[in-house]
């Protein structure tokens, strides 16, 4: 018997079909033997069909010109079967092929190394040589027609930049259809660099078949729409942007896609705007013999139009690429070749404050490379000038009142200030020029006739006026004013050369507010935070140790009084405040003069000493009378009592009225009793007879004199001051001292640095350790040459250095 089962099976859709056929077998024991035999459905072919070139190309070409015919007419056939015919020829095997059937043999027109994908190759070739025949048949012709040379160039332009509106949206529809084979070409370009995409291919048969045969009709008449339009004709800006934009598109198969543009129109525009702008400069400015000062004005207005004219074209209708040397040429013709002109008018600017002529030249050569140097080294002369002269005229009075220098200087830097600020927009050429040149009349002028220390002198004087409550200046102004013009006073500390010299007389006039306590602590506190912000914490070291100092001697006092209460001479003797001051960081030193101070006095300061030296062992107290003062009674006066505030010497001669037993006292007995020197007897005593507190019997002769106290002394207020007196006829002495002590500071910096330096180096010459200790010390002060020589000198006697055997350069010695 026999039997048949269909089943299917395997992973694919290929059918299966398996017959068992069973087959009797002869043998011993008989049975059935299963046979499987397997029939397959034959696989359906994938091979496509070959592709006629030859028919498919013709079919393209038609489209192709179509669209570059009538960009806008709706093309007859979807953009799809355009991108799919060109797939298949890119992709499949064709036949027709320049007379071959197939691709077996090589195709001629085929690249070296490209013979596999012939009908890629040939397809581009097809291509380019259509574009080629259509531009140089049908828009060659409509652009230059039988009367090209007749029509009128705005004509050309137009029917030129149709023609390339046309060419350039019809391309676009040709590249979007060749996206297959544009991806054929950027893989080719890495082999052969010699095809090109199908956009890029149509611009370049475009420029080489049309725009080089008639540029010079475009490039001439686009030149000549420009300078129509410069001198105020009306000009179709869209016609002049579209040509300009076709020769900018011209360049797209270069490396720098405007080179193109560069060469073809930018040059010669760029020669024609020199030579037109050049001839109206010419007109405007006319003649040498003409007042410049008249025409300048006028000049500028024009100037600043025509440039805002230059940049709304190109925004119009250049391109881009344009500006710099547009830009650079209207400059030099407008602006630099006259440069000199208009800064030689401008100091009349200046001088008469004519605001618009100023912001207007300030604009015009901040477009110019190089421009504003002039002009910023005219106003830096003219600061300095201004300021050395405007000295000149308050010297007497400066010399005397700190705050007349002062405040003229700042009158000098506010107004330029203004100007920077509202002429200059804060350019930074100009806050140099305003900082330059304040600093030269600031350190040299006919007060500071050497150096900038008078000056800083002058200014610490200033600071310490603002400082002290209870001046003139300081009771004028309101809190914030006063924040204000302390905030100048840094301004102008900074433009200071010797500021050592600030600080040391600064430091004095802080000692004396503090000893005398006429201070306001937040306001001495606002004037170092801010002298500490400009030359760091170093600077105001020593200032602030003396507020601690302060602090420390007010809580000393009080464990003084808890301590000696019990004593005599705290209990019956006068009340005491005494402050304790650390040498290293007050100014005061110990005192050369000597006197007796009064018994009555002496005894608490006996207690003090005792005290202080208990609590602290190994001290030493030094005491500076000729800083202190006091309060003294006057209870001889026949009205009323007057409290006499006075300092020590002061109180040391009146007191020795009340020891006397006679109405006077002769200058030997005052000699005798004070023992103090007789200059300074005499000096104490004039401020006394001055005041009319005390009366002499020979004025002009004061050591042959009698002295006594005046009962019918009269004074408007009851408390009447003396000690500032006194202190004021002193300071002229006390401010040698001040600059003898800077000199004495500056010696041992100068000898600091050179050794630092040499330390490092071990051997410099001598112009190279010069101009390295300047530089190290030109933040606090300016060296001399002569003051580092000398202190060369001085350590080599010291044997910190010796000079080499040519004489020419320096050893350290260890």
């Amino acid at each position: 018997y026999s039997f048949c089962t269909l089943l299917r099976r395997g992973s694919g859709n290929r059918p299966v079909y398996t017959i068992p056929v069973s087959t009797a077998m002869s043998g011993g024991g008989g049975g059935v033997f299963i046979k499987r035999q397997q029939i397959s459905r034959p696989r359906p072919s994938l091979k496509t069909k070959p592709v006629d070139f030859q028919r498919s190309w013709e079919s393209l070409k038609d489209a192709i010109t179509k669209v570059l015919t009538d960009p806008m007419k709706p093309p007859e056939v979807a953009i799809n079967t355009h991108y799919h015919t060109v797939y298949q020829l890119c992709t499949s095997q064709c036949v027709n092929l320049n007379g071959q059937a197939g691709l077996k043999k090589p195709v001629p027109l085929a690249p070296e190394g490209q013979e596999g994908k012939a009908a890629p190759w040939l397809l581009y070739q097809r291509l380019k040589a259509f574009l080629i025949d259509y531009i140089e048949n049908k828009v060659v012709w409509c652009v230059m027609g039988p009367a090209h040379a007749q029509r009128p160039q705005t004509e050309v332009l137009c029917c030129y930049l149709e023609q390339w509106k046309n060419f350039r949206m019809g391309m676009d529809f040709v590249h979007s259809a060749f996206h297959f084979m544009n991806q054929w070409v950027r893989a080719s370009t890495e082999r052969t660099g010699e095809i090109f995409e199908v956009r890029t291919l149509g611009y370049i048969c475009w420029k080489e078949h049309l725009y080089m045969k008639v540029k010079g009709s475009i490039i001439s008449a686009l030149l000549e729409l420009i300078q129509a339009d410069r001198m105020g004709k009306v000009v179709d800006h869209s016609l002049l942007k579209g040509v300009i934009q076709s020769i900018v598109a011209l360049g797209v198969d270069l490396r720098v896609p405007t080179q193109f543009y560069a060469e073809q129109f930018e040059i010669q525009f760029v020669r024609a705007t020199e030579e037109f702008y050049a001839k109206e400069v010419a007109e405007k400015l006319g003649t040498d013999s003409e007042d410049q000062t008249l025409v300048l004005p006028e000049y500028m207005i024009h100037s600043e139009r025509r440039l805002d004219e230059e940049h709304r074209r190109l925004q119009q209708y250049l391109d881009k690429s344009t500006e710099k040397e547009l830009m650079k040429t209207l400059i030099k013709v407008m602006i630099d070749a006259h440069i000199n002109t208009l800064l030689e008018a401008s100091q009349e600017w200046f001088d008469e404050d004519r605001i618009p002529e100023q912001k207007r030249l300030f604009r015009l050569l901040e477009q110019s490379d190089g421009g504003l140097e002039p002009l910023r080294k005219l106003i830096e002369d003219r600061i300095d000038a201004e300021g050395k002269a405007t000295v000149l005229k308050i010297k007497n009075e400066a010399l005397k009142d700190p705050c007349v220098y002062v405040e003229m200087i700042l009158q000098v830097y506010k107004k330029y200030a203004v100007m920077v600020k509202e002429i200059f927009q804060e350019h930074e050429h100009f806050k140099a020029a305003l900082e330059k040149g304040c600093k030269r009349f600031i350190n040299k002028n006919a007060i500071a006739t050497t150096s900038g220390a008078k000056s800083a002198d002058l200014l610490a004087k200033y600071a310490h006026m603002l400082l002290k409550p209870s001046s003139r200046i300081a009771k004028a102004r309101t809190e914030e004013e006063l924040d204000e013009t302390l905030s100048e006073v840094l301004t102008i500390f900074s433009l200071l050369e010797d500021i050592d010299v600030f600080q040391r007389v600064y430091r004095d006039k802080l000692s004396q507010r503090l000893i005398h306590n006429t201070y306001c602590q937040e306001h001495e506190t606002l004037m170092i935070t801010k002298l500490k912000a400009v030359c760091g914490y170093e600077y105001t070291y020593k200032l602030q140790r003396m507020f601690i100092d302060m602090g420390l001697s007010k809580d000393m006092n009080k464990e003084f009084l808890e301590a000696a209460s019990h004593t005599e001479a705290i209990r019956y003797g006068p009340s005491l405040n005494i402050n304790v001051l650390t040498s290293v960081s007050w100014p005061q030193t110990a005192p050369k003069v000597t006197f007796s101070v009064p018994s009555i006095i002496q005894a608490g300061l006996d207690c003090f000493t005792e005290f202080y030296k208990k609590k602290h062992q190994g001290r030493s107290l030094s005491w500076l009378q000729s800083q202190s003062n006091g309060v003294l009674k006057t209870m001889y006066t026949a009205t009323k009592a007057y409290e006499l505030q006075v300092s020590t010497q002061q109180a040391t001669i009146l007191l020795a009225f009340n020891d006397s037993s006679v109405s006077s006292i002769s200058w030997v007995e005052l000699l005798n009793i004070i023992k103090m020197p007789e200059k300074e007897l005499e000096f104490s005593l004039s401020v006394l007879i001055r005041f009319k507190l005390v009366l002499t019997d020979n004025a002009e002769n004061p050591k042959s004199a009698n002295y006594s106290v005046s009962e019918g002394f009269q004074a408007p207020n009851r408390k009447v001051l003396l000690y500032n007196a006194q202190h004021r006829e002193g300071q002229q002495a006390d401010d040698v001292i001040a600059i003898k002590a800077v000199s004495e500071d500056r010696k041992y910096s100068i000898q600091a640095a050179i050794v630092r330096l040499m330390k490092s180096r071990k051997v410099m010459t001598h112009q190279t350790l010069v101009t390295d200790v300047i530089a190290q010390l030109q933040g606090t002060f300016k060296p001399v040459n002569t003051d580092i020589k000398k202190n060369i000198e001085n350590l080599i006697e010291k044997d910190y250095l010796e000079r080499t055997a040519d004489g020419k350069s320096y050893n350290y010695l260890a």
